[in-house]
């Protein structure tokens, strides 16, 4: 838990806008219910109808694709020029999805819906990138969360990213339990699995999860599908490791 607790802590420190929400979209399966949704991304099902102009909530179809909107809280200071600039938006299309007018004055807590298409103009992510691109050799003999080429993080979150392309299966690389399965911003959805020797292998960018917590996991299950980063529009999943609240290197940690 100590670990857990440490990668949310860093997470939370290498993001800077105050954003709930996660700008993603849903897919509906057999099953799947507004109120779930809402349960599951914490936005209010209100917001979700408000937000996908759903004119009959309970005739939803498997196959309709439901927008999690990204929601940004008003801040003290804060302008409906200056939240626009954040997102190298216009205020005009702003207030438009919001539904208010452009001389509307913003409240502290007041939450705003920021368009999917829109990205942030500040980085969320703190992390460093390596120039190094590793190839993941079939005979190396080391399981990895996706055969795409992989590029070393450095910084707060080491760890690596790995690239490949949208709806690309994602494994689980050791046996273990899902402590943790929801969305981050600039993450995706994020899935954590701790081994029974208390680590922690945290699997980001995940567009569709494909486990829920408490579930036990070994080396090859699938657990996720590969999404696009919502910064740099490409496809790729991100793979940290920890233990006793310290990274470790993903080329070496063990797995089985």
């Amino acid at each position: 838990m100590r670990s857990i607790v440490f990668f949310i802590s860093i997470l939370i420190f290498s993001v800077c806008l105050p954003l709930l929400g996660e700008g993603v979209s849903v897919t509906l399966k057999k099953g799947d219910t507004l109120y779930k949704i809402s349960k599951e991304y914490k936005i209010p099902v209100t917001d979700i109808i408000k937000y996908n102009e759903i004119k009959d909530p309970g005739n939803l179809r498997v196959g309709m694709v439901i927008r999690i909107p990204s929601i940004y809280v008003v801040e003290k200071g804060d302008t409906l020029y200056g939240v626009s600039n954040k997102y190298n938006m216009k205020v005009s299309d702003l207030c438009s999805v919001n539904g208010i007018d452009t001389d509307h004055l913003l409240k502290i807590g007041e939450k705003l819906y920021i368009p999917l298409e829109k990205k942030a103009a500040i980085e969320p992510k703190t992390v460093q990138k390596s120039d190094t691109i590793k190839e993941n050799a079939p005979g190396d003999g080391i399981l990895w969360p996706h055969e795409g080429k992989r590029i070393p993080i450095t910084g707060k979150l080491r760890g690596e990213e790995i690239i490949g392309k949208r709806g690309d299966t994602i494994i689980s690389v050791s046996t273990g339990r899902v402590v943790w399965v929801a969305p981050y911003r600039g993450y995706g959805n994020l899935i954590m699995i701790e081994t029974p020797d208390k680590l922690i292998f945290a699997y980001g960018g995940n567009e569709e999860t494909l486990v829920k917590v408490g579930d036990v996991v070994k080396p090859g299950t699938k657990i996720g599908k590969m999404g696009i980063d919502p910064i740099e529009k490409s496809a790729k999943a991100y793979f940290f490791v920890y233990k006793e609240g310290k990274p470790v290197d993903p080329v070496k940690a063990p797995r089985g």
